[in-house]
């Protein structure tokens, strides 16, 4: 029960930063316009220190941003989140620069494209205060392998997610540049595309600037008011919104069997199955505002690896252990509690949820709690349909990568 209010907690912290903090009205009267960024950034990684000697890194970043502005007028979506940026950048991290502990492992500098929305909740004639997000995918030529890298656990494919979220505190200098301090924790994950997949957290701070290719007007007074979005712009009310998904999934279980069962050089040629992943939802939501849709959902999981799952918990448990497992079932259902907050046609997506039924042996036995966290997004050509991509988690440890389909009636 502590678990499960302590993620409704963060959901709602996550809820109350995204739509509802207020700022000061004295946004920018600007129009619209592009800009570039770069920054650098000192990081340390944050999770399981012991297994580094060093643990220090640089990192560097170049974007080209869109400052959105007024063009909407007001009650517009980029009044109503204080006029944020949009960023597409690419970030390289000096990975190597990270020692390993045991010598049997290594990391190599890593690459990452991203997109970028920074926010700002708090702004002054010369100052702004407020967090960014970063959403993409990373590169690394060096990850797991069990005869030469077996200490790089952390991940074990090239391709990876990458997210960040941060803060930042702007000194407007010049109406063409920006002086930026920032503090950020990063991710990056195979998002269980591939296992082992411990993951790496990272953490620091940095330096950036950002040059407007047009010069800014002057900020208007400031005066504290919430933002709001037109009603002519969003549909309110309720709606029930449909969706069947599915993705891949490398098992822990089956990996953690394998190498109890299997030579080192069988481990380092072999590629664990990605096993299929399905599931079908149905929504109760109330759009209360432009900005939020608050409801309930209902669940329905299919895994495809319970034979597999038999099999690893029999190597990896006693007899008397496996006697009392639940059982193996691929089916599990629940039920939780859902919130969207939007920009435009896209939405944030977080979901907290309760198993009323899953049996998954021992190993795969995570509780009865899930999380998924993505993004919809409701094109109107395609209406009433829309799609998302959402990572279901336990424990806030990644599941499997849900890509859905769904209608909203």
């Amino acid at each position: 029960m502590t678990s499960f209010f302590r993620n409704c907690l963060t959901a709602l912290v996550c809820l109350a930063a995204q739509g509802l903090s207020c700022f000061w009205g004295g946004a920018q009267d600007k129009s619209s316009g592009w800009g570039f960024k770069v920054d650098a950034n000192r990081m340390t990684i944050g999770s399981f220190r012991d297994s580094y000697k060093s643990t220090g890194f640089n990192t560097y970043t170049l974007e080209i941003d869109y400052i959105t502005g007024p063009s909407g007028g007001k009650g517009d979506f980029a009044s109503a989140y204080n006029y944020p940026v949009f960023g597409l950048g690419i970030a390289y991290n000096k990975l190597s620069d990270v020692i390993f502990r045991s010598g049997t492992g290594r990391y190599a500098d890593m690459a990452a494209v991203y997109g970028k929305i920074t926010r700002d909740l708090l702004r002054t004639k010369s100052l702004a205060f407020g967090y960014d997000i970063s959403l993409g995918l990373s590169y690394s030529p060096e990850y797991y392998n069990a005869i030469d890298n077996p200490s790089n656990w952390f991940f074990s494919a090239p391709v990876l997610f990458y997210v960040t979220g941060g803060g930042h505190l702007t000194w407007m200098a010049t109406p063409k540049l920006d002086v930026e301090a920032q503090i950020s924790v990063r991710h990056n994950s195979s998002a269980r595309f591939a296992y082992p997949n411990g993951g790496l957290n990272y953490w620091g701070g940095g330096l950036g600037a950002r040059y407007h290719m047009k010069e800014r007007s002057a900020p208007e007074g400031n005066a504290l008011r919430p933002g709001r979005i037109s009603d002519e712009l969003f549909r309110k009310g309720w709606s029930l919104e449909i969706y069947a998904g599915g993705g891949v999934h490398a098992c822990a279980a089956e990996w953690l069997a394998f190498t109890k069962t299997e030579s080192k050089e069988t481990q380092a040629a072999t590629r664990l199955k990605r096993w299929p992943m399905a599931s079908l939802s149905a929504d109760l939501i109330y759009r209360v505002g432009g900005r939020f849709a608050l409801g309930v959902t209902a669940d329905g999981f299919w895994c495809s690896n319970t034979d597999r799952l038999r099999w690893a918990d029999s190597v990896i448990y006693s007899e008397e252990e496996n006697a009392k497992s639940k059982g193996y079932s691929p089916l599990s259902g629940g039920i939780g509690l859902v919130q969207e907050v939007f920009y435009k046609n896209a939405a944030l997506y977080l979901q907290e949820g309760v198993y009323l039924y899953r049996h998954m042996g021992i190993h795969a036995e995570h509780g009865w709690l899930y999380e998924r966290a993505g993004i919809r997004y409701y094109p109107k050509a395609l209406s009433p349909f829309f799609v998302s991509a959402c990572i279901k988690a336990h424990r806030f440890k990644a599941d499997y990568m849900d890509f859905s389909i769904g209608i909203r009636l």
